[in-house]
Formats: structure tokens, sequence, C-alpha cells
């Protein structure tokens, strides 16, 4: 820095003075951007994050797929047939169950189910009331022959 000059003592003062209110606004700018810290962040990807509540599923011959299957979600497998299913979560746990399709009918369909199922409550009854007519035919006839059996007895004598 070279030498300066002040031909009187004021400059000299004014000069130091602006030094100082430099120096002063410079503290200040540095004391505001320390109490204000800068956020670090750091972020770790082990592996793709989609949708974490959504679910994979695959085909599956046996249990034993199931178990060699990394899953990072609620993995479901069910076999070719689909007679059979695997839920399997993250960590490990697998759960087996056994299914059976439900056939939904339409109004037709379900009509049809209940008069097949009239018909068959009517043969019910029907093949009731034939035996219970068997039996009182059968109830009759030993009746009637007992009174023949009587009366022949009584023609007799």
């Amino acid at each position: 820095m070279p030498f300066q000059y002040y031909p009187n003592n004021q400059m000299y003062i004014n000069d130091l003075q602006q030094m100082k209110d430099k120096i002063e606004s410079q503290i200040k700018q540095y004391q505001q951007n320390s109490q204000q810290p800068v956020p670090i962040t750091q972020n770790f990807q082990i592996a793709p994050q989609n949708n974490v509540n959504g679910l994979e599923s695959k085909y599956a011959e046996s249990i034993d797929d199931v178990k060699n299957t990394f899953v990072m979600k609620i993995g479901v497998f069910v076999n070719k047939d689909y007679s059979t299913l695997w839920i399997k979560d993250y960590t490990g746990n697998i759960r087996t169950f056994k299914t059976e399709e439900i056939i939904e009918m339409d109004e037709k369909d379900k009509e049809i189910y209940a008069l097949k199922k009239e018909i068959e409550e009517m043969k019910g009854m029907i093949t009731n009331a034939n035996s219970n007519n068997r039996d009182v035919d059968e109830q009759i006839a030993v009746k009637k022959s007992s009174r023949v059996s009587s009366s022949a007895k009584s023609n007799e004598k």
C-alpha cells in the first residue's frame, strides 16, 4: 500500500473512520451469515424408490421360487392355475393361501339358479309325498288284509 499524505489531521481521521465503518459492516455480514446455518443434505439412494406402498407380483411354480425371490415391497406370487397364492413381505415372511374362483352371475343366471333350486325342492316334496302315500297305502293294505283275513275266518265259522 503506498503511503498517503494527509494535509491535515481531519482528513486522516475521516479516512480511518471510513475504514472502521467498512470493517464493522463486514463483521456484521459475517455474523449474520453465521447465525443462519447452511443446511447440509446428503441423499443416499440404495435402490430405486418407486411406490413403496405398491405391490410386486410374479408367477411362481412353488414356494421355493417365492423363498428365492428378493422383494423390496410386498410381493404377491401366484401359480399358473391360480390355485395357490403366496404373499411375501420385505422381511422375508411368507403367507400361503388357497384360492377359489368366484363366478359372477348376472340377473338371468341368478334367476335360472333360483328356478333350478325351486325345481329341486319340488322334486323333493314330490318324493316325500310319494313315500308318504306308499306308507299310507301299505298301512291301508295291511289293515284291509287283516280285515279280510279276520272276516274270512268269521265266514268260515
